[in-house]
């Protein structure tokens, strides 16, 4: 069946709200708040973002109608309107950066393709990523500055360097190549890999559990432990070290392997919402959305 442009905007609308709704260990959801981000500003976010998919669509669109270089997407300047957009309809603080990221490429790789050839979709990924500018990497830093203003600062290229913005430019680094200095991020990873835990661990979980339990929010929770319990989680990682992140991947994994009893699930919850949430799996989170967005358009419904 044709893909209609429409129907990917609404996946990944959809799929944002989903994946916050579903109760997750230490993570934002209808039932718990962070102390300056709540449930309703990640609603907003999820309904902000349709005009920055809509366009990543039509642009991806033109590409497989040969009317519109790969190179001429503007990925990054589509990530720095979902942003901005977003910003613009709640007061919280980051919310979905990690997911536009994701989101973007992935609307516009769909947008390629005549019918959900996910391997197409993959290959759309890497050329879009690949051909991507450093207008494109510029974009992107100023999307980060501009909901992220105290992310810290990087060895290299640093955002909030004046003198990193003129080297980009200077050099004509792209954000393929921000993204390859970058893979101690699981997003950055997943751009590189052609989305690799998205399509080979997250969305697969999804359409397993979905058709053996006819149960969506449980579909979403496996998946999203899942993920955890084999990719140390990278905002944990960056907040308190390597160590403590595979600490938590490997709790992760004996509650996933022992049937995710309630019990169980409700204690990793109460230890990940310790010390001001700062255990809280946010990255995780951000793959189960793209995840899921993939398993709503291959036909999973709430």
């Amino acid at each position: 069946m044709k893909i209609k442009l429409q129907d990917i905007v609404t996946a990944g609308q959809l799929a944002c709200i989903l994946e916050v709704t579903c109760p997750k260990p230490g993570n934002v959801s209808k039932f718990h708040d962070f102390k300056d981000t709540r449930y309703e500003h990640f609603l907003a976010s999820s309904v902000a973002i349709g005009e920055a998919l809509r366009e990543a669509c039509i642009r991806g669109k033109l590409i497989s109608k040969r009317k519109l270089k790969v190179e001429e997407i503007g990925i990054g300047s589509l990530i720095k309107k979902a942003i901005y957009d977003t910003k613009k309809w709640h007061l919280g603080k980051n919310t979905n950066l990690g997911i536009v990221m994701l989101l973007i490429p992935l609307s516009a790789s769909i947008a390629m393709v005549e019918k959900l050839d996910l391997e197409k979709v993959r290959e759309n990924i890497d050329k879009i990523i690949k051909a991507t500018t450093y207008r494109d990497a510029i974009e992107f830093y100023e999307a980060v500055k501009f909901t992220m203003p105290n992310i810290g600062k990087a060895e290299k290229l640093d955002v909030f360097d004046e003198s990193s913005i003129k080297k980009i430019v200077r050099e004509k680094i792209s954000f393929y190549e921000i993204m390859k200095l970058s893979t101690h991020d699981s997003i950055a990873r997943e751009l590189l890999t052609k989305m690799k835990i998205t399509f080979e661990i997250g969305y697969p979980t999804i359409i397993k559990v979905y058709k053996k339990e006819k149960n969506l929010n449980k579909a979403i929770l496996t998946a999203f432990m899942k993920i955890l319990s084999e990719v140390p989680d990278s905002l944990i990682e960056r907040k308190n070290g390597r160590e403590v992140a595979e600490e938590v991947s490997k709790k992760a994994k004996v509650i996933l392997d022992s049937g995710l009893k309630k019990h169980d699930i409700e204690k990793f919850d109460r230890e990940l919402r310790k010390e001001d949430n700062m255990l809280n799996p946010g990255t995780t989170a951000d793959l189960v959305t793209s995840s899921l967005m993939v398993a709503l358009l291959r036909g999973v419904k709430p």
